[in-house]
């Protein structure tokens, strides 16, 4: 399904924007949780039992990962002025996040066996939620939004994605 109008695309920014307030939201203060924080040219990895996370941003950029589940993993990268944070929440998930020139980037695993990838480029911002067996992906190559929950958006083509069950969305 096409979304050729203005209601239906600012819908689906809304769930989408919703889903990234509630994951970030819940995704904090797990005991086990691996966090990896890096700024202005520091490189950090923590691995703790089969969780792990990695950070590495390059100077005037943050990048921020984490993985709560104990279980998967979440890598964030930035360079050139930008902001990257990947969060991953549940078991067998891989959260990656990427920025650079200024972008700013979310990734967000919600589910089991998800996976996310948002690549920022140029100041925009791209955000990327994979849940229950979801692959969303969002970057300078497109979007993609597959299997069982996922939803993405990218802010420099202006083009996003949601997918949920029969429900799948995109422009």
């Amino acid at each position: 399904m096409r979304i050729n109008s203005f209601g239906p695309r600012a819908t689906a920014f809304v769930i989408g924007g919703s889903a990234v307030a509630t994951m970030f939201a819940l995704g904090t203060g797990e005991a086990g949780a691996v966090t990896c924080s890096a700024a202005n040219g520091q490189q950090i990895e923590h691995v703790i039992g089969k969780g792990g996370c990695g950070a590495k941003a390059g100077a005037g950029s943050r990048a921020f990962a984490e993985d709560t589940s104990g279980h998967g993993t979440a890598v964030a990268v930035a360079d050139q002025g930008g902001n990257s944070t990947a969060r991953n929440l549940q078991p067998g998930s891989t959260a990656l996040a990427g920025a650079n020139s200024g972008g700013t980037a979310y990734s967000v695993t919600t589910g089991p066996s998800a996976f996310s990838v948002a690549q920022a480029r140029e100041g925009g911002t791209t955000i990327a939620i994979g849940g229950w067996g979801g692959d969303a992906v969002a970057g300078p190559f497109g979007i993609s939004c597959q299997g069982g929950f996922a939803t993405a958006f990218d802010s420099n083509t202006g083009r996003a994605c949601l997918r949920s069950g029969i429900i799948d969305l995109h422009n």
